[in-house]
């Protein structure tokens, strides 16, 4: 027999059944007006907070780094975790954000991430987008710095345009700037990175990591964990020659039919947290 907390919810998605929210922590949660969200949006919320396990398992997430989901019944908000490790978030941390500003929905809500605006701005630019990763992915850095381009080496990666676009968030600046850091914390500088990443699933931010973005939480994971392995890969193979060989236009093309199934490597994640936590 299933046991719950008096008040909880239970949602039914991809990894099972799980408790999601307890209506005495409508306050903690910030959420808009009810103790959870709608159904579809709890499952949204749900494959995110599992989506933080697996990225910090597969080593994409260091100590920052931070997901969001779109909501599944108002496009123009969206939710991420107040601000804490990636590795600690838990569902009483979710806050619900408005795509137009990216400021909280309630005003009493936990104190958010900086860097809030680049997921704002990216849903405002994309509305194809669904979920963002934002990771300090330590493989991928290099190629933010040294003037080699990350490109999709092998076939799992071919998501990756020919060459990922780099942010210089140097550019974003005014000339004039009296003060000038890599953190990505106005709107301005939040469009200006979803202005570099334009109709692409990755940009690489120039010293500081990568922003993945994708239909589906489930999609935005797949693809962050193959971009740092082609990362590797890439890195790697120029260790033995320079002149590597990438994907060329017509193996990318061809990539959409091909494409292997999201859920074979989202369910290979999951077992492999299972078996990390044992």
């Amino acid at each position: 027999m299933d046991t719950k907390r008096a008040g909880a919810k239970v949602v039914y998605h991809a990894q099972g059944k799980i408790e999601v929210a307890h209506a005495q922590e409508k306050t903690a949660t910030a959420l808009s007006h009810d103790a959870v969200a709608t159904p579809d949006t709890e499952s949204r919320i749900a494959d995110m907070l599992l989506a933080y396990r697996i990225l910090v398992n597969e080593g994409v997430f260091d100590s920052y780094g931070h997901l969001s989901v779109r909501s599944a019944s108002n496009p123009k908000h969206f939710y991420m975790p107040r601000a804490t490790a990636p590795g600690m978030v838990t569902r009483a941390d979710i806050v619900e954000l408005d795509v137009a500003t990216g400021n909280p929905v309630e005003p009493n809500a936990p104190r958010t991430n900086g860097e809030r605006f680049i997921h704002s701005e990216i849903y405002q630019a994309r509305p194809d987008v669904n979920a963002i990763v934002h990771a300090h992915t330590m493989a991928v850095l290099p190629f933010s710095v040294a003037g080699v381009p990350l490109r999709p080496v092998m076939a799992q990666a071919g998501f990756l345009p020919p060459t990922t676009p780099i942010f210089e968030i140097r550019k974003a600046f005014p000339p004039n700037a009296k003060e000038r850091g890599v953190l990505i914390r106005t709107p301005a500088l939040g469009a200006a990175a979803a202005k570099a990443l334009g109709k692409n699933p990755v940009v690489i931010l120039r010293g500081h990591g990568m922003n993945v973005v994708a239909d589906s939480m489930k999609r935005a994971v797949v693809q962050a964990v193959y971009t740092k392995i082609d990362a590797e890969v890439q890195f790697a193979a120029m260790q033995l020659n320079k002149h590597i060989t990438a994907m060329d236009a017509k193996e990318l093309a061809y990539n959409r039919i091909e494409s292997f199934d999201i859920d074979r490597p989202w369910e290979n994640f999951k077992n492999n947290l299972a078996r990390a936590s044992n």
